[in-house]
């Protein structure tokens, strides 16, 4: 992203992978309100009304918020929402593997997030590989409403924040 973007990071395992690539990034434009990101997001989109502000989520959470889709579509608010969809609560899943605790009930599946995206009037697209993200950017500039990418992770694979926290990994 620009560097001249407003990040919007929410909590949860997401914020693990998003805080490693925010190196070098203005302080003031990047912003961790844990919860209720897809809320601050929103807030600051319209604020800006310039298309540049970026809201990196769980699936888990946009799932508790799926409804401010149709806000951000209804008010016309152009927002980059990038979803890292690993099929559950992933920090649970985590914290839970790491103690042996079988994570099933953390575990909720891989639904279609971008076609529910699609489904509120926002443009919506699966990302299964690294290579799409430049293609993707360029088409959400181009276009006057919000993008949701449905970013696929692995759910095996911990952040390093989590290999050091929880598996005790240097």
């Amino acid at each position: 992203m620009p560097k001249d973007w407003d990040i919007i990071v929410a909590g949860g395992h997401c914020f693990s992978f998003a805080m490693t690539h925010l190196h070098g990034r203005p302080a003031g434009k990047y912003h961790i309100p844990i919860d209720f990101g897809a809320i601050a997001a929103i807030g600051g989109a319209a604020a800006r009304n310039d298309g540049k502000v970026m809201l990196i989520d769980g699936d888990g959470s946009l799932y508790q918020h799926i409804q401010e889709l149709e806000t951000v579509r209804r008010h016309g608010i152009k927002l980059l929402i990038c979803i890292i969809n690993d099929g559950g609560y992933g920090a649970e899943t985590h914290k839970f593997r790491a103690h042996g605790v079988d994570p099933m009930y953390a575990t909720h599946g891989r639904g279609d997030v971008a076609q529910v995206a699609r489904g509120f009037g926002l443009n919506g697209t699966k990302v299964t590989s690294l290579g799409q993200f430049e293609r993707l950017f360029h088409e959400h500039q181009a276009q006057n409403r919000a993008s949701l990418w449905d970013v696929h992770v692995d759910d095996l694979i911990p952040s390093r924040n989590f290999r050091r926290v929880h598996y005790g990994e240097a």
